[in-house]
């Protein structure tokens, strides 16, 4: 079996798709992959893939590059000939299924990792773009095979408008994660990392609860949340916390702040912004609480499935994804988008037995849910069914 995967950049690939790249290699299938080209090729090679590059301009909505991009995946698929393709995010979903119905590819998927802004805000050009979305993914629904939906809310949207048959409507519950390679740290590994994180901040964290923000410095992350409480929480609770950023400079985002004004706002804030890291794992284990105030209609964050996994409290809003790593009161809270009090309240609440009591709550949590071997039988089962079919139909 040849599997074509179609996704907008290499880092999403790697970090989100790794665990069934590996599988399909480990099986003997042929993995082939089609997204923008950075530094993650050579990771995605080691993996046993074959990586092809293809810029996606992902937040251009010009109908003439738009064009280009599909035409240029049709003679991709054309040029390798898989049994399988899949889709991931909104530009490949809609101009890679289309592109592999024209050239018969024998399964077609679409993986809906997250609606965005569109879904979020209800502005008019908001209204006007969920509306085409909207068409292109009807269109797009009846030439898949299946599509994966990464949040119950999402599924739910996509049956009650009538844009997919429910009989192709699967729910995967995020991406999953590799539950041996994010495994619990133990207590001393754990020390070990926050020793580490100390040093490297040059500050005492005995005594001291970290709480960690990993996402883009835009607004519908929640960023001007995070800072807000933190600046607050610091004035009224000084050297009882430590807030820490971590997420690169998204200039494709529109409103995105530069790196310039994020260090600004830390400096303000009392909040250590490092930028991207590549061991965030070590980051997650030597905190306590991960927050996410997201106003995004995420898919589900795989910063979260990872707090999860290693048994972190988790305070995130009541959104579509995001509300579905929490069990409000239990191994986390809800705070309300947009609102910096709401937030700040909820991080004073936790305290040291409640993060003690999440450790294993979160874990277990991770475990019935995102755990990806779950989601990688129910994708190849897919896939399977669709060849059967196929080769049934050419009988």
């Amino acid at each position: 079996m040849k599997v074509l995967l179609i996704v907008n950049t290499d880092g999403a690939l790697y970090r989100f798709r790794k665990p069934i790249i590996k599988k399909l290699v480990e099986q003997g299938h042929e993995v082939v992959t089609l997204s923008s080209e950075s530094s993650y090729f050579q990771s995605i090679k080691s993996l046993g893939a074959r990586p092809r590059s293809l810029e996606f301009f992902r937040h251009s909505i010009s109908p003439f590059l738009n064009l280009a991009i599909g035409w240029k995946i049709y003679k991709c698929i054309r040029e390798e000939s898989p049994d399988i393709v899949h889709c991931f995010t909104h530009k490949p979903a809609i101009f890679g299924s289309i592109a592999a119905w024209l050239n018969k590819t024998p399964g077609i998927f679409i993986t809906v990792t997250g609606l965005g802004n569109p879904f979020s805000n209800n502005n008019f050009s908001s209204r006007v773009v969920r509306l085409l979305l909207l068409t292109q993914y009807r269109l797009a629904a009846k030439v898949v095979d299946n599509i994966f939906f990464q949040n119950p809310d999402d599924k739910s949207l996509f049956l009650n408008k009538k844009i997919v048959d429910g009989k192709k409507a699967i729910l995967t519950n995020g991406s999953g994660i590799d539950i041996n390679e994010f495994s619990l740290p133990s207590i001393d590994n754990r020390k070990e990392d926050r020793l580490y994180l100390g040093k490297l901040l040059g500050q005492d964290l005995d005594e001291r609860k970290v709480v960690l923000f990993t996402a883009r410095g835009v607004r519908e992350k929640g960023f001007f949340d995070f800072y807000g409480a933190a600046k607050q929480i610091n004035s009224i609770e000084p050297n009882k916390f430590v807030f820490i950023h971590l997420g690169l400079i998204d200039t494709a985002s529109a409103g995105f702040l530069s790196g310039d004004s994020i260090k600004d706002y830390a400096a303000k804030s009392g909040v250590f912004y490092l930028g991207f890291v590549e061991n965030i794992r070590d980051y997650i284990s030597a905190s306590d609480i991960m927050v996410l105030p997201s106003i995004y209609r995420e898919g589900t964050p795989r910063s979260l499935i990872e707090a999860l996994a290693l048994g972190k409290v988790i305070v995130t809003t009541d959104m579509p994804g995001c509300r579905e790593t929490v069990i409000d009161g239990w191994n986390g809270f809800f705070c309300k988008g947009g609102d910096i009090n709401s937030l700040v309240s909820k991080i004073l609440a936790i305290d040291n037995k409640f993060i003690l009591q999440a450790t294993e709550r979160s874990r277990n949590l991770c475990l019935v849910k995102y755990d990806s071997t779950l989601l990688i039988e129910k994708t190849l089962a897919c896939y399977k069914d669709s060849l059967k079919k196929s080769a049934c139909s050419n009988l």
